[in-house]
Parts: structure tokens; C-alpha cells; sequence
């Protein structure tokens, strides 16, 4: 088994929930974390955004190739969300499909309100690993979605995935994602976040910025680094966000 994969992640799991559960409450973070970790709080009743991404990937295999993504989400109600997002992959001499996905989220109440601010999710993703030229996959995610201040205006966030494979054998497995970031509002916006799936012995940890411009646009870069020999070595993206 390789070395970097026995990260020490466990203790900084562990360290979170307990911060979780102690911090006071503040301000409401409502943008989704750049690599897709899912933040407690959701749109207004009505309101959508819209989402175009552009990214480039180094594989473990060293091959490197770029994926688009065209994304939205709507609020149903004040604390329903729809989200979805489809991407293509560049290979050679064109585009090729890379994944569609789907997710709803409830939250059960306003933030603050609970010790630990508490949502569900859903999610379907079908993937192919075109870039390698694997087959197709189905997954469906059953998640909890934590969040808790730990001082005014420093929002983290938990989600705990059960990914389960539709496609061949069913399996269900188990994720995490923690995400930081500061501060909940104003101009420019800094986080991270903490990606595992143990039973993929997958890992990334991705820096990352907000740029909140005039006419609701908001600009997200970041950099994800994979930490383990079977995750992508590098992810470099850019994503536009514009809410209506």
C-alpha cells in the first residue's frame, strides 16, 4: 500500500465535529465550495444561478486534459434547492461526455437556529472516465450537510457521503468533505477544502478564492492537489457564477 495514502486525516475529522458542535452561529454562507462541497445554506424561494466551469486535470497517469462544466441550481422554496451540472471532456480531436449530475437539498431550519445546522441531500451522477477511456458509472449519494460558525463570519462545513454504485455489483461506500472559508460577505473571499473516499484510497485538498463582483457574478478560482497516488495529481478551475 503507498505511503501517502495514511495522511493523518483522521484527527482533523475528529477535530472538526467537536469544533462544530461548540462554535457560536453567525453570518449565512450560501455558495457551494468550488470542488462541489455542499454548503448548508440555499437559495431563495425562486431564484437561480447559473454556472459555467473550466478546468484542466493532470490524471495519476501524468495525461492532462481539460473538462467544462454548465451548471445550475434553483430554489424551490426558501429551504428546497435543485441543482444540476453536465460536463465534456477535451480528447482528441474533440469534446467527448464526461458526467451529468443531479442533486436536492432540504435544510430544517434557519441558520443559527441548532447547535449544528443540519441539511440532506441527494445526488445521481452518471460518469464515464472518458480520459482514460474507462466505461460509464452510476452513482447515487445519500448526504448530511453540517455547518457551524466558529467565530463571526468563519463558516466550516461537513458533508458525510454514502456513495452507493448503481452500474454492475452495488456497493456503498463512504466520503467526507470539510470545508472552511472567511469571511461570509465583502469582495474578495478566501477557503478550502478536504476531499476523502477511503475505499478509493482517494484524497484532494483544494485552496481556493471568491471574487464577489457588481450584478451578482461571482468569479471562483482554486487548485486542487491530490494526495494520493490514485487521485488526480493536479486540478486547476475556474468557475463564473451568475444569480438571477
Amino acid at each position: 500500500m503507498c505511503a501517502r495514502r495514511h495522511l493523518g486525516l483522521r484527527p482533523a475529522f475528529g477535530a472538526l465535529i467537536a469544533a462544530l458542535s461548540l462554535a457560536t452561529p453567525a453570518l449565512a454562507h450560501r455558495d457551494d465550495y468550488i470542488d462541489e462541497t455542499f454548503v448548508y445554506q440555499t437559495l431563495g424561494g425562486h431564484e437561480f444561478e447559473l454556472e459555467l466551469w473550466a478546468e484542466t486535470r493532470e490524471a495519476p497517469d501524468h495525461q492532462t486534459h481539460g473538462w467544462y462544466t454548465a451548471a445550475f441550481e434553483f430554489g424551490v422554496t426558501p429551504r428546497w434547492t435543485l441543482d444540476g451540472a453536465t460536463q465534456a471532456v477535451s480528447r482528441d480531436p474533440g469534446l467527448d461526455f464526461g458526467r451529468l449530475r443531479f442533486e436536492t437539498r432540504y435544510r430544517f431550519a434557519e441558520e443559527g437556529v441548532w447547535p449544528v445546522d443540519l441539511a440532506i441531500s441527494a445526488e445521481y451522477e452518471h460518469e464515464t472516465h472518458s480520459a482514460t477511456g474507462g466505461e460509464t458509472e452510476d452513482v447515487l449519494t445519500p448526504r448530511l450537510v453540517l455547518s457551524r460558525d466558529l467565530q463571526p463570519e468563519l463558516n466550516t462545513t461537513l458533508n458525510l457521503d454514502f456513495p452507493i454504485r448503481l452500474s454492475g455489483e452495488t456497493d456503498a461506500t463512504f466520503a467526507y468533505a470539510l470545508g472552511v472559508r472567511y469571511p461570509a460577505e465583502g469582495f474578495l473571499r478566501g477557503g478550502v477544502e478536504l476531499k476523502q473516499q477511503p475505499s478509493e484510497h482517494t484524497a484532494t485538498v483544494f485552496p481556493q478564492l471568491w471574487f464577489a463582483l457588481p450584478h451578482e457574478l461571482t468569479i471562483k478560482i482554486g487548485t486542487g492537489i491530490g494526495l494520493t497516488d490514485e487521485t488526480d495529481r493536479f486540478v486547476g478551475r475556474a468557475v463564473f457564477e451568475v444569480e438571477f
